[in-house]
Parts: structure tokens; C-alpha cells; sequence
């Protein structure tokens, strides 16, 4: 991918980034990430430190960039790709790394498809390349045959790929999406609104915070309804599309992909767990 500048501007428009994006990633300097998530540089700098020991130390993630300052005079600045941007994101606990990560991966996604996204990757080693085909390949495989898998694995930092393998869920529902899951955020009510246009949603959780019926009023101004009822019955998460597929999900939605988890479809009668849902709620 050629280096190019978009421009980012966050929902309430208050921000505004100009984006670089190259080698099939997002790259922003720790000024914008500052600015981004609102802390200070002294702050990101800290955060993206460690996520460099931590986490990221063998993925090449920072790279330079000749960039103009106000001063006219053009300086070598440290970029970081979208990998430590989320992560520096999770650190500050900032509801505006969700919000980039859905604007980046959409961004992304359509560059994928212009097919400017593998245009300078063959220069790399051979195992970029091979990972790179393989993921072409099941991302070709899912568009052909419009049929989500029925069980797998997800990995610690596989954030994006979990993401977009629940979004796919979501979008699949015609007429109704049951959620039940214990800890639910922001997160998950962008999630929810990717959902088709008429699609019923009831979520049943047991953790009901003053901040997240403050988001859910914030959602509800926005976006369609959805019903969110209290329910402490269930260990575990489960995703019901329809009410004729039920997926069992082993991480909380808002949680995808921070460690591992696996997801399967139940061969389960699903008017029999819908029936103990409504006698539960209801006693």
C-alpha cells in the first residue's frame, strides 16, 4: 500500500487526525495518540513503553516518518501502528479507541478490496507472506460462501478478527438477536448496532451499572431500541440469532480477543432455553 493521509474526526467532532496509512496499517505519532485519547504525551509515552515490552516486542509495529513541523523543517517522528494504538487504548480505559478501531478496520477493509492492501507486501519474508495468503484466503472463503463457522478458536490479540466474527453474526439476524452475557459495555452496544434495520435485540445480563444505563441512554437517543433485562442465572455467554441458532461463546463480547476463547453452535433445542429465559426473568 502507497503511503497515503486520510483524515480521522471523531463522532462529536472535536478531533480531527490527519492518518497516515501504509504497509496495510494506520500509523499515528504519540502527539495524535495523545490527542486521540486525550491524555497527556507524558502519560502515552509510559503506556506505549510498556506495551512495546509487554505485549508487542517482536512485531514490527513503529516505524519512521519524514514529517513537517510548524516550525517548516522536516524531522524523522515514530509512528506506531494500529496494533499499539488499540492497545494503549485499552491501557487509558478510552472509549475512543473502539470508536478508531471500527473507523481504521472499515478504512483498511476498503483498501483490502481495491487491492492496493498486498501491492509492496512481497518484499517480505516468507512467513509474512504466507500468513498474509492464508488470511486473503479464509477472508475469500467467508465472502463466497456467506456462512459463519460454526466452532474455532480465537487467540490473545486476535481483537480485529473476533470483532468482525461477531459483526458478521450480528448482521446475519433477520428478525431477532438474544445476548446473554454478564458484562456488557460500550463496546458491545456498538457492536449491536450494526445490526439490520427492524432486528429485535434483548440482552440479559446481571452487572447493570449507573455508567453503562448512562451509555445505554446515550445509545438509545441514536440508535433503535434494545431491551436490556437483569438476569444472573448464566455462567455463560450465549448468542442466539433468530431464535433457531444459539452460539456459545467463551469471553464476554467485550472482552474478544484479549485471551483465548472458543465459540462453538450448540445442537440444543433453542425454544427450550428461550422458555427458561421468560420463566426466569419473570419469577
Amino acid at each position: 500500500m502507497r503511503d497515503e493521509i486520510i483524515i480521522y474526526q471523531a463522532d462529536e467532532g472535536t478531533t480531527r487526525l490527519e492518518v497516515k496509512i501504509d504497509e496495510g496499517s494506520v500509523w499515528l505519532n504519540r502527539q495524535q495518540i495523545s490527542t486521540l485519547f486525550e491524555r497527556d504525551i507524558k502519560t502515552i509515552g509510559k503506556h506505549i513503553a510498556n506495551v512495546l515490552t509487554e505485549e508487542l516486542k517482536e512485531i514490527p509495529v513503529v516505524a519512521k516518518f519524514a514529517t513537517t513541523a510548524t516550525d517548516g523543517k522536516t524531522y524523522q517522528v515514530e509512528y506506531y501502528n494500529l496494533d499499539v494504538i488499540i492497545s494503549v487504548g485499552y491501557r487509558v480505559k478510552s472509549s475512543r479507541g473502539i470508536q478508531f478501531r471500527i473507523w481504521a478496520n472499515n478504512v483498511l477493509k476498503d483498501y483490502l478490496l481495491k487491492g492496493y492492501a498486498l501491492s509492496h507486501r512481497f518484499d517480505r519474508i516468507e512467513k509474512d507472506v504466507n500468513y498474509l495468503k492464508t488470511k486473503v484466503e479464509e477472508f475469500d472463503f467467508q465472502i463466497k460462501t456467506n456462512l459463519p463457522p460454526k466452532e474455532g478458536i480465537f487467540f490473545e490479540g486476535q481483537v480485529f478478527d473476533a470483532y468482525i466474527f461477531v459483526i458478521d453474526l450480528i448482521r446475519k439476524a433477520q428478525e431477532s438477536i438474544i445476548l446473554i452475557d454478564n458484562y456488557i459495555d460500550e463496546s458491545v452496544l456498538l457492536m449491536l448496532s450494526k445490526r439490520q434495520s427492524g432486528v429485535e435485540v434483548i440482552v440479559y445480563t446481571s452487572n447493570l451499572t449507573a455508567e453503562m444505563n448512562l451509555d445505554l441512554r446515550k445509545y438509545r437517543f441514536q440508535y433503535p431500541d434494545i431491551s436490556i433485562k437483569q438476569f444472573n442465572k448464566s455462567h455463560d455467554r450465549f448468542l442466539i440469532l433468530d431464535k433457531k441458532i444459539i452460539y456459545h461463546i467463551g469471553a464476554s463480547l467485550k472482552d474478544l480477543g484479549k485471551r483465548w476463547f472458543a465459540f462453538s453452535v450448540l445442537d440444543f433445542e433453542v425454544t427450550e432455553i428461550l422458555k427458561k429465559l421468560e420463566d426466569n426473568v419473570s419469577k
